[in-house]
């Protein structure tokens, strides 16, 4: 198995001189279904927002975000450059589901599960996604948490679908998804993501202070990043940079092998944590937060080349 750790000369390739003629299609639309809104007045549109801006500050042409029409107000006034879905919980599922799918399939790439939430629509949102899709997918948070309550679901993916859709578990979620118990994760992280992908025929971006990326045959470590990126809504911002690589067509156009997909997700891994030291050189660890990260992303890629 090829094994090794990534460097910054990994993400050249993504992000060279554009084209003077390039427009917003070529650089990749992307689909965050993300967010939720509790009735008794929680909402996660936090989880939308670091997402979907995080996809556009890493390259991405058009973010759509489908999400709970309560959460429209706050992420508006946000980004209003996203282009919104909205849905409500009083709709029916069919309704909600059907304009789900036609945003799926106009997608370049789907991230879901950032802020879900596990109601009987959230459920009913990752089932018509898994229906519909056909273009590279990640998976992640409460799309992992439906997706570890409900191993049928796996079924509804084919086999080529698989083979361009992502994982980004911690060790808890992963935990969930293997039946495996967490002391046994922390001791062979490398050997639990890798029979894992291998298993589902997928790719798993397993996150731990040293983030193992990879598709059952081959492996890759990330050591960029900081302990002080434990906090809410770093696991959002890494999903969305990792979408945005998964939509940019105009790399080597549409993207169907594993191994391509594979080195997308792992420049995602180091990019986001490159972002994460850049942001504690200016802030403690103990302070450090998703803004701060999100904040460093352009910087982060401007280091690539430096």
């Amino acid at each position: 198995m090829m094994k090794r750790a990534l460097v910054k000369g990994d993400l050249a390739p993504f992000f060279g001189k554009l084209p003077d003629r390039t427009n917003k299609g070529d650089m990749g639309r992307v689909l965050v279904v993300c967010g939720s809104y509790d009735p008794c007045g929680t909402s996660m549109c936090g989880a939308a927002y670091f997402s979907a801006s995080a996809a556009y500050k890493t390259g991405a042409g058009i973010v759509e975000i489908f999400t709970p029409r309560e959460n429209y107000a706050p992420l508006a006034s946000l980004m209003p450059e996203a282009v919104f879905s909205l849905y409500g919980y009083d709709e029916s599922l069919d309704a909600v589901t059907s304009r789900l799918a036609l945003s799926v399939r106009k997608s370049d790439a789907v991230v879901i599960g950032c802020g879900l939430g596990k109601s009987e629509t959230s459920r009913a949102i990752v089932k018509a996604v898994f229906a519909s899709v056909s273009c590279p997918l990640l998976i992640d948070a409460d799309g992992l948490n439906i997706l570890s309550d409900d191993e049928g679901l796996w079924e509804i993916l084919s086999e080529e679908q698989r083979s361009r859709t992502v994982i980004t578990p911690h060790i808890g979620e992963m935990s969930r998804l293997s039946g495996r118990a967490v002391a046994e994760i922390l001791s062979d992280t490398e050997g639990v993501a890798t029979a894992f992908a291998e298993q589902k025929g997928i790719v798993c971006l397993l996150k731990d202070h040293n983030t193992v990326i990879t598709d059952g045959e081959a492996l890759y470590i990330n050591q960029s990043g900081n302990a002080g990126m434990a906090t809410a809504g770093m696991g959002d911002v890494l999903a969305g940079v990792v979408g945005a690589l998964l939509a940019r067509t105009e790399i080597s156009g549409d993207i169907g092998e594993k191994s391509e997909i594979l080195l997308r997700v792992a420049a995602g891994a180091y990019l986001h944590g490159r972002a994460g030291d850049l942001a504690e050189g200016k802030t403690l660890q103990y302070s450090l937060t998703a803004s701060d990260l999100l904040a460093e992303i352009p910087s982060a890629i401007r280091d690539i080349f430096v």
